[in-house]
């Protein structure tokens, strides 16, 4: 090969400190990545940019207390359409020429260089995000990266979605993992695995759009075959109990509202793409996991705005989307579908909850960030649009400031979840919160003022009243104890001297 870096690039010695273990996603610092590749490899990487090979290089991990070298990585470019960015994206995989080797645990990390964002920090935010709301946890974190001692940007080191992940988070790995991207609508083609195995992805690098990431050598496709079926029924009774034994509709209904809390348009949902089902082994239910979501809080491509799109048209109704279109025409499935979104709202982007997060963040990556010259390379980002990209508008794609995004989003979504008008409602019913939501042993009841309530009955979703109180006098916030009620989900009824207001809640 011509122009080979020195020899010595591929002869240093691997050693790893006791200290580094759990460094490799430390969110308290941005650590350095360095990849010594040879030169000609490298040119060769930034032309076929559509290739998947892994180029043969050295990496250097520098975690601020020491550095871990390892020997013989593999190093290609990774994305859909940032492969034709100039600020590009990149997998590392530790095992490709070394087989089963891992670092800190993991065979494969992603660095994702965000170009499309002014601020960096929309995509790990999403995850933090998605974490806290308690769904299955992403490792990410920031990184420098170096190649061949050149300073290639700040980067978003993302965990893989692989066996080793499977195996962190739900502690095994046998299950089928599928891959989908657009045009993955989960739409009924008949029972024939071979018609869902041909659905072509519309990504760069094409592959199937139901792509197998585990158990590839069986390629059998029969559970998604089945779950697919299921969801070609009506959506009644019957669905319900189905689906409900094919798929955590829990976390489904989750997932979809952490989309619709952040502005995830970019997913099944909206742009059939970008999501993970996996089936779990140990119930025989199917998860479902977002990713790649750079496109999020306020970015959008599609001319739409996404900080006033209603909750509850979110999905992209003019073509099939049967998994989100089928639960959520089931009424108990739609409660808990806003119970969820009505936590989300208020106790993770609520902006004086989410925006001290977001300070930490910009005040982490500042440096590096400002450092990055390859940032301004697709849409001549400066340094004020970095910082301006948290609260102002930077370009047709980020119409939004994120912080004024959240801001829109947060209030956007308290009057959609509030219940619909009723004619001569008092000021004080309208504004009636319920908390936590969903619950457990107590339901409170607040009220923005002192109101003249009567009654208040707890109904299941047969009708039926599980709970009755009489209430002589109302200050404004009420306790209703649920001791010896079932797990599911309830319909709250307040009666004041002329309106009624109604509230669903779970319990759980």
């Amino acid at each position: 090969m011509k122009n080979l870096l020195l020899t010595l690039c591929f002869t240093v010695i691997v050693y790893s400190s006791l200290y580094s273990q759990n460094t490799l996603f430390d969110n308290s610092r941005v650590s350095s990545v360095y990849i010594m590749i040879p030169v000609d490899s490298l040119d060769i990487i930034m032309t076929n940019v559509l290739s998947d090979y892994y180029y043969h290089a050295l990496f250097i991990y520098d975690y601020g207390a020491g550095r871990d070298t390892v020997q013989n990585i593999g190093f290609r470019l990774r994305g859909n359409t940032s492969r034709f960015s100039k600020k590009k994206s990149f997998k590392i995989s530790f095992n490709e020429y070394a087989a089963g080797r891992k670092y800190q645990g993991v065979k494969k990390i992603n660095l994702n260089g965000q170009h499309n964002d002014p601020t960096l920090i929309r995509e790990k935010l999403f995850y933090d995000t998605w974490e806290k709301a308690g769904m299955v946890e992403r490792k990410t974190s920031f990184v420098k990266l170096y190649i061949n001692q050149v300073y290639y940007g700040l980067y978003t080191n993302l965990e893989e979605f692989d066996k080793e992940w499977l195996q962190r988070v739900y502690n095994e790995y046998s299950g089928n993992l599928y891959k989908c991207t657009s045009p993955a609508d989960l739409v009924y083609h008949g029972p024939t695995q071979q018609v869902y195995k041909n659905i072509q992805s519309g990504s760069v690098t094409g592959g199937r759009a139901y792509d197998l990431q585990t158990n590839e050598t069986n390629d059998n496709y029969s559970d998604l075959v089945d779950l697919i079926t299921i969801l070609n029924l009506p959506a009644d009774t019957a669905f319900a109990r189905l689906i409900s034994n094919k798929i955590d509709i829990d976390s489904f209904l989750k997932a979809f509202a952490i989309d619709v809390a952040t502005g995830n348009w970019d997913d099944y949902m909206y742009n059939k793409n970008n999501f993970y089902l996996y089936h779990r082994a140990y119930d025989d239910k199917f998860e479902f996991v977002a990713y790649d979501t750079d496109n999020t809080f306020g970015v959008d491509w599609v001319n739409k705005d996404w900080a006033t799109r209603n909750c509850f048209n979110w999905f992209n109704t003019n073509e099939p989307r049967p998994l989100a279109s089928k639960i959520l025409a089931i009424p108990g499935f739609m409660a808990k579908y806003q119970r969820y979104l009505d936590t989300i709202t208020n106790q993770i982007i609520k902006p004086e909850l989410i925006f001290p997060h977001i300070d930490s963040l910009r005040n982490l990556i500042t440096t590096a960030a400002l450092a990055d010259s390859y940032r301004t390379l697709d849409y001549g980002y400066t340094a004020d649009n970095f910082f301006g990209g948290y609260t102002q508008t930077i370009d047709s794609h980020t119409p939004y400031g994120l912080k004024p995004f959240l801001e829109k989003r947060y209030s956007t979504l308290l009057d959609q979840l509030a219940p619909n008008s009723v004619p001569g409602k008092s000021e004080a019913t309208s504004e009636l919160r319920l908390f936590p939501n969903p619950a457990h042993d107590n339901l409170y009841l607040y009220f923005s003022e002192a109101s003249h309530i009567r009654e208040c009955r707890i109904i299941d979703m047969k009708g039926k009243v599980v709970k009755s109180f009489r209430i002589s006098k109302f200050t404004g916030q009420m306790v209703l104890p649920l001791e010896g009620m079932s797990q599911g989900t309830y319909v709250v009824v307040i009666d004041d001297l002329e309106n009624r207001v109604t509230r669903l809640f779970i319990i759980n």
